[in-house]
């Protein structure tokens, strides 16, 4: 008969590094600020969509709208990684989130008066995106700066399934709040919670240098955090990584899910909601075992198989009939996006250099998502020449297994990484 008392201790030990993580004040208001600010982005995004479809019945200005919050974001991300070097990190947060709630209690007025046209509507995503391009790169990283090394993959596994958690949620109760809400009333409460995250932020205290990165010009900052990128082969290396799956798996992976549901499966709404769930399903399950194997060595053989992983699915994608086929497929497809995407990050967090760390996250997550925008036009310029979903998807898989094999071929840098 097993004794209980190893049995609670074991258990302990298993749960030790959550509670370790979250008695540290800084963690757990990150933690907190990330959970309740991606609840309001993405409860206010699906407003903003409904809005100009059934409200402003623009439909076509649906994808202009989501540029003008998209682009200034890509462009600018640069610039506000420097200035994240530059200045407190916790600052530019606060600063951020008390504008945009300030933005949208403006917009929720213009709502009550019936004045938010679509020009409005514009002005006000462009300013979401040029605040976006400040935020992101200020909120990647701080978490080197608030835990120790060791802590830093747990960290981030908790980070992003909570947040991917709350990606989920957020549209749900987005939709329920649509159903029995106004546009007006959305509005004021989402710009409530991000005052507040605003107020939750201020309480972080980061203990960081920046003398030495004030002596230099805003252009200066910029040329050492290109040299610097460009000196570290491990940077390079995983910036071509992320590039590449973001080309071939984000713009077919993410246009797949609605034209297999009826291209191929010739299903319902039932089936795209399936295939929907699926890859979020998959990316928490992801999110999940990595965080709770918490690799320490050979992370950058993972991140090799990641692209062996992601590549294989999406020939396996091409091949799906049914739809459990293709629900095992986005669930796999899920799984292998984010249990490689948080060693990425937490090695770019572990071999960064602190006082360079806004720089170099703003320019990997430019150099990786700024190729989103163009995988998404190429697959539907193939979609309009009559190109099937599933050889697109074919062709992308065997193309990521093709970057897969010259990495292996030619990275030791990446094979010896821990």
């Amino acid at each position: 008969m097993p004794n209980p008392l190893i049995k609670e201790q074991v258990q302990i030990k298993r749960h030790s590094w959550i509670k370790e993580l979250f008695l540290n004040k800084n963690f757990t208001l990150i933690w907190a600020s990330n959970v309740i600010s991606s609840f309001c982005f993405s409860v206010y995004l699906l407003m903003e969509s409904w809005y100009v479809i059934h409200y402003l019945d623009a439909k076509s200005w649906l994808g202009i709208v989501l540029m003008a919050t998209t682009v200034p974001r890509i462009l600018l991300m640069v610039i506000g990684g420097a200035f994240s070097d530059r200045w407190k990190r916790e600052t530019i947060l606060f600063s951020s989130l008390f504008i945009r709630g300030t933005l949208l209690l403006i917009m929720s007025m213009l709502l009550f008066l019936h004045q938010l046209d679509i020009y409005l509507l514009l002005f006000f995503s462009l300013l979401f995106g040029i605040l976006d391009a400040f935020f992101i790169p200020a909120n990647q990283s701080l978490l080197p700066h608030v835990l120790l090394k060791r802590q830093l993959f747990r960290g981030n596994s908790i980070l992003q399934g909570s947040t991917q958690l709350i990606l989920i949620i957020g549209p749900i109760v987005g939709g329920l709040m649509l159903e029995n809400l106004s546009y007006t009333l959305i509005t004021s409460i989402v710009a409530v919670f991000l005052l507040l995250t605003s107020i939750i932020v201020r309480f972080i205290k980061l203990n960081i240098d920046i003398d030495n990165v004030l002596k230099s010009s805003m252009i200066g900052s910029l040329k050492e955090g290109f040299i610097y990128i460009k000196s570290s082969r491990i940077l390079l290396t995983l910036m071509c990584s992320s590039l590449i799956l973001n080309f071939f798996i984000a713009g077919p992976g993410s246009m797949a899910i609605p034209l297999i549901a009826t291209d191929v499966l010739h299903g319902t709404a039932i089936h795209l909601s399936v295939l929907e769930s699926a890859i979020a399903i998959g990316m928490i399950t992801g999110i999940f075992l990595i965080g709770l194997i918490n690799p320490t060595k050979k992370r950058g053989i993972i991140v090799l198989g990641q692209l062996f992983l992601l590549g294989s699915i999406m020939i396996f994608l091409s091949f799906t009939t049914q739809l459990w086929q293709s629900t095992l497929a986005f669930i796999l497809l899920g799984i292998g996006i984010t249990s490689g995407d948080i060693p990425v990050r937490t090695m770019i967090q572990e071999k960064t250099d602190p006082e360079k760390m806004g720089r170099v996250t703003a320019m990997m997550s430019t150099v990786s998502n700024g190729f989103v925008p163009v995988s998404y036009g190429l697959t539907s310029l193939m979609l309009s020449y009559s190109l099937p979903i599933n050889k697109i998807l074919f062709c992308s898989g065997c193309l990521v297994l093709f970057f897969f094999i010259l990495m292996v071929s030619v990275s030791k840098t990446l094979r010896k990484t821990e």
